[in-house]
């Protein structure tokens, strides 16, 4: 530290210590020490005020959530008459009619009047049914149609929540087709961001975090007559939790009828958590599926296994597991193990069920297989079978595109686990595409995942001309979400990408994990739609009898518990109740470590108290339906008048990443990125995109095309984080922290050319440092600290030099070294001018990557890191050091390690009242401290 900056920490401190800047009405507490401890170093230090939020500004916030769903009852009697009167009507539209005989095929028609006459007695049903057996589109008629026949007292008024937004708006949009009117009319739909309903709708298909969200503000769901959760198997973390929150609702709301609706024939596990409440069993309507393993699709297809060649997956030919452990001869041939049948085995020994194929010999898969011919196990023995064979996958679209086969045509639906499976099939399948087709009959390729738009969803759903065959390469996104009703054939993989959690590194991974038996039959059930169908599972037969789950884990076992444990909190329901006896209650509870460890974060984060209470910041961030760091920056961007710049970033860590990496480009696409690189900041980086995608666009629509072609950004999610910024301005308006009354889409009809609007609307006041690029970066790190690792630094401040970069390690505090992700604009960086980088999350793949990080320097640290700054002496230095001493810095003289502790002590003071009342403008005092802070760190 510079002589100049002690100097100015002196004169900060003793301006406020003479009371210089003090309100006249504030009570002096300068001649008592009450309630402070000594901390062993000259220095006192005030106890923990945990305070809860239990005050006006609180209470306001609250009456504003409440009166979003307040309902008149006379407007609500005379829509429902309408609409009464106008399903009456449409009885004889032909339009209608005929949509009419279309339901009436589907198998859920014909448990209509059972599924009505089952809610009339019972408050919960729960109802299974294969995917497409109509109950998603038809059971929420079934109700709001008997319902319109009575009087407009009793109309029904249905929620159907969806696990994701795409099924959310497909589903809407169907049913409004079915009923003859418009999208928005009796039935609509909302996402985050987007809604298409009016006070009509008495029929909406909304994503569950929809509903969540409505609870905080609308405990009792005045006027919902009926809850339909849609695909509970999919046991999401959202869905769990909806369950325990209607399980206790439906006590104070006798006349609230519950629906859950699930695909897979696990309804005895709802039904017991609902009190054995009845279930029912829709049949499928399907053609006949053939169900095919990998040993069939390898004699299907007469599929060699290369060894030596271009295999995409070549590996070291392993003797021992193709001849047996024994087996002490040279190489052989590939040809030579694959068709050589001299050999015979005792084929009556036994091979325990529990060892998978992998680990088998050729000699013991001959046991376990005796039906299966020599070649083809031979080819098992030498893939790998933990890995998607590509080749055979080409082998097996070649197969289904010629046609020499018994099968009609029909699309293809091939499932991979994620994007690089997506992206890599799709390049090879375009590189050969004439090959497989022979040059005569064509083929169109379509990737399917959630990020598409609608615009690109609807080539997948349309019928391609005669002689074309349709291949769609999905995640499991189209297992249940979207239904492609062309689809015959299904190839799968057998692999998923799966969340998983360690609780103990607070570390998520996104790993490669097999299906479950019931994702499997739900793949399989994709075929058949509209004639006899076949699926080609890439797993063997044993695999799926003894290797794979029945099901998958629930996601609330799988993920981090933060940010459902302030849900908890802030819903009526449970504020009373400890964390612990609330997560015991769902349905399969999450073991008791990832519990602790999200409460300790929450703690850590001054977002709740030790004995579980919510403080006002843990209050603010509850009311915030985002991750709670993104939410702090949110908070932090208000109070230092930076709003603008973050809530741009708080959009963009909420959203996708606005940076395309084209397959073929993917170079160049990195080069570009680096070239907005700002301040070892992969947010601040982002941050100069967006800005610069808003200067493109006020020269117009053209221009802004311009600028996203050439600097390999996707315009649409650009737009979504534009979309983003003006809905998170709209919830910090009604929590207070900026201009009262901000709506979302009068921000954007507001908004000139170019621009989304949000500085504007939030006010210069507001924006007085929204170009203060270091400022910006403190923010980062009030934000996502205790996020921080720990860059090793030569003497010099310069990184040691290695010869890859992928061999770059950075140390953290619980899990010792980990990467910077290869996207990072700080992967190839050597020389940084601080040794500490903070991410907002982690995560493993191949190794443990820190995925976007932004450089960070000593006083946003000391200013705003941990709950605490201890002083101490060591080797002749004063030290100061955050929570447990894992980051320490060196303090010229104890005088300046005091006035940084003291000064930390004055803003926590001030960040505390403020959070408290957001409403209330800084004395002068506070606004001293304020610009004084932003001075250090600006000038640091």
């Amino acid at each position: 530290m510079t002589k100049e900056k002690q100097e100015e920490l002196k004169e900060l401190l003793q301006d406020l210590q003479s009371g210089e800047f003090d309100d006249p009405n504030e009570e002096s507490d300068s001649d008592s020490s009450e309630g402070e401890e000594y901390d062993g170093e000259g220095l006192f230090w005030p106890e923990d005020k945990a305070d809860v939020c239990e005050n006006d500004s609180y209470i306001s916030v609250r009456k504003k959530m409440v009166s979003k769903h307040n309902h008149n009852l006379t407007n609500i009697l005379s829509e429902n008459s309408k609409l009464c009167q106008q399903f009456q009507r449409k009885q004889s539209s032909r339009h209608y009619m005929s949509m009419l005989v279309q339901r009436k095929n589907l198998p859920a028609w014909q448990e209509r009047e059972n599924i009505l006459d089952l809610l009339d007695q019972s408050q919960v049903l729960v109802v299974s049914g294969m995917t497409g057996c109509g109950k998603t589109t038809q059971i929420p008629q079934f109700i709001l149609d008997a319902s319109l026949r009575g009087p407009a007292g009793q109309v029904a008024n249905i929620v159907c929540t969806q696990p994701r937004r795409i099924s959310a708006i497909s589903v809407a949009q169907r049913v409004a087709q079915e009923r003859a009117e418009s999208l928005g009319n009796s039935v609509g739909y909302q996402i985050r961001l987007e809604s298409v309903k009016t006070s009509a709708t008495r029929l909406l298909y909304c994503t569950t975090g929809v509903l969540l969200r409505r609870l905080e503000g609308d405990a009792d769901l005045k006027g919902v007559t009926h809850v339909i959760v849609d695909e509970v198997h999919e046991r999401t973390e959202e869905s769990d939790f909806l369950l325990l929150v209607l399980k206790d609702l439906i006590v104070q709301r006798p006349d609230m009828k519950i629906i859950l609706m699930s695909a897979t024939l696990n309804a005895e596990l709802f039904s017991e958590y609902f009190s054995n409440c009845p279930t029912i069993h829709i049949p499928g309507q399907t053609f006949p599926v053939d169900q095919f393993f990998l040993e069939d699709a390898i004699a299907e297809t007469r599929y060699v296994y290369v060894i030596e060649g271009s295999s995409l997956y070549k590996r070291k030919h392993n003797s021992s597991r193709i001849y047996g452990p024994g087996y002490k001869g040279g190489p052989r041939n590939a040809m030579d193990y694959v068709f050589d049948d001299s050999e015979s085995f005792d084929k009556t020994n036994f091979v325990k069920d529990s060892i998978p194929d992998q680990d088998l010999c050729l000699q013991e898969l001959f046991i376990r297989y005796s039906d299966v011919s020599a070649p083809v196990l031979k080819t098992i023995a030498a893939m790998d079978l933990d890995k998607i064979n590509m080749d055979l996958v080409e082998r097996l679209l070649e197969w289904i595109v010629e046609g020499n086969h018994k099968y009609p045509p029909g699309a293809v639906l091939v499932f991979m686990p994620g994007m690089a499976e997506i992206r890599m099939l799709y390049e090879r399948l375009q590189k050969f595409l004439n090959a497989y087709c022979d040059c005569v009959v064509r083929c169109v390729v379509y990737p399917l995942h959630s990020s598409l738009s609608n615009e690109e969803q609807k080539a997948i759903f349309s019928r391609p001309p005669d002689g074309v065959t349709k291949i769609i390469i999905s995640t499991n996104i189209a297992e249940t979400s979207i239904t492609i009703d062309d689809v015959v054939y299904v190839i799968d993989s057998g692999k998923m990408k799966e969340k998983t959690y360690d609780a103990s590194k607070c570390m998520e991974s996104l790993e490669d994990s097999w299906v479950s038996r019931a994702n499997a039959m739900q793949r399989k059930g994709r075929a058949g739609r509209v004639a006899s169908g076949v699926c080609f599972h890439l797993f063997t037969s044993h695999c799926f009898k003894h290797q794979l789950a029945e099901q998958q884990l629930p996601e609330i076992q799988r993920v981090p518990l933060e940010q459902l444990c302030l849900r908890i909190k802030i819903l009526d329901l449970f504020a009373e109740k400890t964390l612990e006896s609330v997560f015991s209650q769902i349905i399969e509870p999450p073991d008791l470590e990832s519990l602790e460890a999200a409460s300790q974060q929450l703690q850590d984060l001054g977002a709740l108290t030790a004995d579980e209470k919510l403080t006002p910041l843990g209050y603010h961030l509850a009311s915030l339906p985002v991750d709670v760091r993104i939410g702090k920056l949110m908070l932090f961007g208000s109070m230092f008048r930076c709003l603008d710049p973050a809530l741009t970033i708080a959009a963009s860590l909420a959203s996708k990443s606005p940076f395309v990496s084209p397959w073929n480009k993917r170079e160049e696409a990195n080069m570009k990125k680096r070239a907005f690189a700002v301040g070892n900041s992969d947010h601040l980086t982002l941050l100069q995109a967006y800005k610069g995608w808003c200067s493109a666009a006020k020269k117009g629509t053209r221009a802004a095309y311009v600028y996203c072609r050439e600097n390999f950004l996707s315009s649409r999610v650009l737009q979504e984080i534009a979309s983003l910024k003006r809905q998170f301005a709209e919830l910090l308006s009604d929590i207070g922290f900026c201009r009262e009354g901000l709506r979302a889409r009068a921000i954007e009809r507001a908004s000139t050319h170019g621009t989304d609007g949000v500085l504007k609307a939030t006010g210069p006041e507001a924006n007085l440092n929204s170009e203060n690029i270091s400022l910006m970066s403190a923010m980062l790190c009030a934000a996502l600290y205790p996020n921080v690792i720990q860059v090793p630094l030569q003497s010099d401040g310069e990184l040691k030099k290695l010869p890859k970069a992928s061999e770059l390690r950075f140390l953290t505090k619980s899990d010792g070294y980990v990467h910077v992700h290869p996207s990072s604009v700080n992967h190839h960086t050597r020389l940084y001018e601080s040794p500490f980088l903070v991410y907002l999350e982690k995560v493993k793949t191949r190794r443990v990557f820190i995925r976007d990080c932004s450089m960070t320097s000593v006083f946003p640290l000391l200013l705003f890191g941990g709950s605490q700054i201890n002083v101490e002496l060591h080797n002749g230095e004063f030290v100061l050091s955050l929570d447990d001493g894992w980051i320490k810095f060196a303090a010229p003289s104890y005088q300046v390690a005091a006035l940084v502790k003291e000064l930390r002590w004055e803003l926590d003071e001030l960040l505390e009242d403020k959070i408290r009342n957001p409403n209330i403008d800084l004395c002068p005092r506070e606004s001293r401290i304020i610009q004084m802070i932003v001075h250090l760190i600006t000038t640091q």
